[in-house]
């Protein structure tokens, strides 16, 4: 801790006594004509180090603020696509303001992808609507991950899920030199298993489908695509490393990755095995969250990858995978329906041994136009296979009680199953561009085929004191399910006339389901489970087919676009059961579904700016329909109604993105509206026994709020890297449900601010501090119900300090408090992660000690509440421990030993920032 207060101490007083100024100036091109998103940056003379950057604006004009440190004299540099290079000598001047007046670029005579070579790229660089994280910029440690830098990333989250927001905007893909990385579109392996040091950029774009990225559309998804790019030379990168860990109560981990990449390819090893709740990957100090279970994983896995996404490429891979996990859980309930309102404890455990084989064979050929037009076709398949076997057992008793504290009943239930799955899946498609490649065809056929089998044996009994009987389902299961899935999907984009175009599209579905369940009791006379059970038991199939034609228009006027469809959707579904025939029916949907959206987006793309509006219909599944009472379970009964119609939700969005790269600022705003019509919902009786018995509903008035709004600022010196963000969300739903027959709304009221601050000073010490308080609240209007709210606070706090020569001591740092969790739960929780390591054989291997939970504060409790109850848990959580970790890197990347990170007078490419325009 002295260490971290002496250099926060340095920094600052470095940081008041440099001479600091703003340098100030505008960009034309030879004509006189203002450039936009020109990068101009300045650089030390004595080792090329920038020491700040920032990007013009819509006049073409610059303000950098500047730290000196030490320097007398600075090169100021301007990069610009299509134009020379600029670069001129400054002296730093005494006063705190520089005026470089019009500063002319020069045509560029040969056109070049690389305008200038950069001593030291800037952290951050905005680039219309792309944000380019340079990695180096971002102290990691020696054994860190992917995953590890994405979260020193500013504006870069990771909730409790795993779920990645960047700048408050999901994240739906993460690729790897701009393909998928071991087929994952998410990348999870990608992210624990890819060491740090060998990024270069981090770059985060708006995500487009395969089609979007062939034919140049723009994406209108509304999320994020991340691209890590690794470091790349004119020697091949070959690299790999080696990691292990012993600890405290027998916990361990061990992985061994082998890498190669080159442009356009990509050849990978993994492998690993641990108990300390990895699925996949190392990790050299686990994050300050809690873990639920005991998870202990073994997994394998190779891919192979040629050729770049806009070329004939190959991407081949399998992963196997095996875990047992152990999970128990104490949970408490307060129910509040309409005249009965009773608790209950529930006590539960289970275990799960399962084992997985998926493998994925995705080829895409390219052919070209013979007159060198942009015309070309995309032929593609993709084939995925997947097998996944299991064995689990699982063990509860709940205990429910009225308010008085009497008894109403004991339930308790226990199973074990065992079953096998079988998926192979495949998609051909086509894409033809024509009509000077503004015109393009897509057609693609998806075929889907699944089984599994399952046996399982079931036992529960329920006591009922009131009627002072025990009723008890003693049952063994076997199930045979076969399901495929056939699906034609065509699109027509064809340009009538300029900026207006039209997309006839049409689609075809062919689902069909045999289902085989065979249930039967324990019959006491013969010991055996020999009473076939024919109500809980099918032989069945289901057939359903849609058609769903469409039509979309497309206008165009300046930076606006304008886009309305129309859908008809006709719907059959047949399903015949040959045991009990009250559950067959023949159902016949036709309905008429629009959507329309408005973009706005500026003429370099920094800002966009849409509103859509669409409607989803909600048909009702085979079982919410059968009025065929479902008693697998004893404690709850569902039957379906036959009368049940689809539901129709009206969804608007509005959405807003801005990044203002003059000031080196990103602003991120959201809001959703739905409103249902004929929402399909469970109506459940309780009786005065607690057995549930319910069917579904349709009712009207069902709405939901929401929104978020983000902004974040980053600054760049020599020697200093800040980022500040803030966030605001907030939603209101107003839920209506029917409970014992009275029908009530429960209107909910979310609120979360929160801030977040990142530093880095001269990579010898960094933190990150995020906080975030919601507040929930729930009113109901009936008075049968108690109002409810309460507040969570979050506390986050992540530090590494550097120091001697090759030692490193991290913090990850947990807080939460909930204001309002029961009486045997407690609501504060502090988790404390902390690694103390060294590395060793010239940055070869790194040697760490790490405490997961040292304070042994950590607890797994959690609430939530819905429309019928309030809800206490605690879950089992992986527990204090204390390991040591070893691990080892060998080969080279970009023309260096993989373990040497760059120095910090060591070059890089980056492209400059817009490109030509008049």
């Amino acid at each position: 801790m002295k260490h971290s207060f002496l250099l926060l101490f340095l920094a600052c007083s470095t940081s008041l006594f440099a001479q600091r100024f703003t340098l100030e100036g505008q960009v034309k091109d030879p004509d006189a004509i203002t450039l936009e998103g020109a990068t101009v940056y300045v650089q030390s003379l004595k080792d090329s180090i920038t020491m700040a950057y920032g990007i013009t604006n819509k006049t073409g004009q610059f303000s950098i603020n500047i730290n000196a440190e030490e320097e007398t004299k600075l090169l100021f540099n301007v990069a610009y696509l299509g134009y020379q290079p600029y670069s001129k000598d400054i002296d730093v001047p005494t006063e705190n303001k520089f005026d470089m007046g019009t500063v002319t670029l020069s045509d560029q005579i040969e056109q070049l992808n690389v305008i200038s070579i950069i001593g030291k790229a800037p952290p951050i660089v905005i680039k219309k609507d792309t944000i380019e994280y340079n990695a180096d910029s971002f102290k990691t440690l020696a054994n860190d991950r992917a995953e590890d830098l994405l979260k020193k990333l500013p504006g870069v989250e990771f909730d409790i899920d795993g779920n990645i927001t960047v700048n408050g905007v999901a994240v739906e893909a993460i690729n790897v030199d701009g393909m998928e990385f071991f087929g994952e579109k998410m990348g999870d392996i990608a992210l624990k298993n890819l060491p740090s040091n060998v990024i270069s950029k981090v770059q985060v774009t708006d995500y487009k489908t395969n089609l979007q990225k062939f034919t140049g559309e723009e994406s209108d998804s509304g999320t994020k695509e991340i691209n890590i790019k690794i470091k790349k030379g004119k020697n091949t990168a070959f690299f790999g490393d080696l990691n292990g860990g012993v600890g405290t109560d027998d916990k361990y981990q061990a992985n061994a990755n082998l890498f190669q990449m080159i442009d356009g390819k990509q050849i990978g090893f993994i492998s690993g095995t641990n108990n300390i709740n990895m699925r996949r990957g190392f990790t050299a100090l686990p994050d300050a969250k809690s873990s639920t279970g005991y998870v202990e994983s073994d997994f394998i896995g190779a891919n192979y990858s040629k050729g770049k996404w806009d070329e004939t490429r190959v991407n081949a891979n399998y992963k196997y995978s095996a875990s047992n996990v152990d999970n128990s859980s104490f949970r408490f309930r307060d129910y509040f329906l309409p005249n009965l309102n009773y608790t209950t404890e529930t006590v539960s455990n289970s275990t799960t041994d399962s084992d997985n084989h998926s493998g994925d064979l995705d080829l895409k050929f390219i052919i070209p136009s013979k007159n060198k037009s942009s015309n070309k076709i995309q032929l593609s398949n993709d084939l995925k296979f997947n097998r996944d076997t299991s064995d689990s057992f699982s063990q509860s008793t709940t205990e429910s009680n009225s308010k008085d504290g009497s008894a109403i009943s004991d339930y308790n239930a226990n199973s074990e199953s065992s079953s096998v799955g079988n998926s192979i899946d495949n998609e051909i498609s086509a894409i033809v561009r024509t009509g000077k490649g503004r015109d393009f065809f897509n057609f693609k056929l998806s075929t889907d085929f699944d089984n599994s089998d399952t046996d399982s044996k079931n036992y529960s009994e329920n006591i009922l004191f009131q009627k002072g009987t025990t009723q008890i389902q003693d049952q063994i299961r076997s199930t045979e399910n076969t399901t495929s899935n056939i699906n034609f999907n065509g699109y027509w984009f064809k340009e009538l006339f300029t900026n207006f175009r039209i997309t006839p599209k049409y689609s075809a579905t062919i689902y069909h389901n045999k289902n085989e369940k065979n249930v039967f009791d324990f019959n006491e006379t013969d010991n055996d489970y020999t009473d076939f059970n024919a109500q809980q038991s099918f032989d069945s199939k289901y057939v359903t087919t849609t058609l769903k034609p469409a039509l979309r228009f497309r206008y165009e006027y300046k930076d606006f676009r304008f886009e309305v469809e129309g859908a008809y959707t006709n719907t059959f579904r047949k399903y015949t059961d040959d045991l009990i025939t009250e559950r067959n029916f023949n159902a016949e949907f036709d309905y008429i579904t629009y959507s329309s959206r408005i973009r706005y987006r500026d003429e370099k793309g920094y800002k966009n700016i849409s509103l859509n509006y669409n409607q989803n219909v909600d048909l009702p599944s085979s079982t919410q329909l059968q009025p065929v009472a479902d008693v697998s379970n004893q404690t709850h009964i569902y039957t379906g109604n036959p009368d049940l119609e689809p539901g129709l939700s009206h969804n608007l969005r509005f959405r807003y993105q801005n990044n203002i790269a003059f000031n080196n600022i990103t602003i991120n705003a959201e809001t959703k509206a739905v409103f249902v019509e004929d929402k399909i919902i469970n109506s459940t009786i309780t009786d005065a026994d607690l057995i549930k018995y319910t069917t579904y509903d349709n009712i009207n008035g069902d709405y939901s709020l929401s929104g978020n709004a983000s902004i974040s600022k980053s600054y760049f010196s020599q020697n200093t890297n800040i980022n500040m963000s803030a966030k605001f969300a907030a939603s209101y739903d107003n839920n209506i449900s029917i409970q014992n027959g009275v029908k009530f709304s429960g209107k909910n009221t979310v609120y979360k601010p929160s801030v977040g601050f990142k530093y880095s000073y001269n990579n010898k010490f960094d933190f990150g501090i995020n906080y975030s308080y919601s507040v929930n609240e729930t009113l109901y209007d009936t008075d049968a119900f108690n109002d409810n709210e309460y507040f969570v606070q979050n506390l986050k706090f992540d530090s590494s300090i550097f120091f001697l020569k090759n030692v490193f001591f991290s913090n990850k740092v947990a807080y939460t408090y909930n204001s309002r969790v029961g009486d045997e739960f407690d609501g504060d929780a502090v988790f404390w992660n902390a690694g103390l390591g060294v590395q060793l054989w010239d940055n070869k291997g790194t040697l760490t000690l790490v405490g997961y939970d040292i304070l042994g504060k950590n607890n797994g409790y959690r609430r939530s509440v819905t429309e019928t109850y309030i809800q206490d848990i605690e879950n089992k959580i992986l527990e204090q421990y204390f390991m040591v970790t070893f691990s080892y890197k060998f080969g080279r990347i970009a023309g260096q030993n993989m373990n040497v990170r760059p120095s910090r007078s060591g070059g890089g490419g980056r492209t400059g920032g817009g490109g030509r325009g008049r």
